[in-house]
């Protein structure tokens, strides 16, 4: 019997030929592909007024339009057996639950203002006389936000 150690690391199998320069070069574009579409961006405006007018993820809501559609895939929904709630549902609801939370308390959100933003302002000057004064942002501006 031999006690000689191996030389090689363990770690996960890989799928990726790295001694194939096409493989390579695959994996490079890739990092720099986008894998949909983004989204078209809404107006300021838009934000504002429908921003306010959101009232917020609920869980609860989201599981019974879950259950209520459920018959859709094929899925029996209602008490099916006769003795007591049905446990798809309650799954459903826990799901529905966790998602939220989860997205409510982990959800990262960042914002970032360009440069470039016109500025104008009024004050009042020596003797109160008013001083209008117009300029750009020069340099951006992060923030965070949180979803609810």
């Amino acid at each position: 019997m031999s006690n000689k150690k191996s030389t090689q690391k363990a770690g996960p199998k890989s799928s990726v030929d790295m001694g194939s320069i096409n493989s390579i070069i695959q994996i490079i574009l890739a990092a720099f592909t986008m894998p949909q579409e983004p989204v078209t961006p809404l107006p300021p405006p838009l934000i504002m007024i429908g921003g306010s007018m959101r009232t917020g993820m609920s869980s609860k809501q989201i599981a019974s339009r879950v259950i209520s559609r459920q018959s859709e895939a094929g899925a029996p929904s209602g008490d099916i057996w006769g003795d007591g709630e049905n446990p798809m549902e309650g799954l459903i609801t826990i799901m529905c639950e966790e998602m939220v939370s989860s997205i409510q308390t982990e959800a990262k959100v960042d914002i970032v203002v360009p440069p470039g933003i016109s500025l104008t302002g009024v004050g009042a000057g020596n003797y109160g006389a008013p001083v209008i004064i117009q300029g750009y942002t020069t340099n951006y501006k992060e923030a965070n936000g949180i979803i609810r």
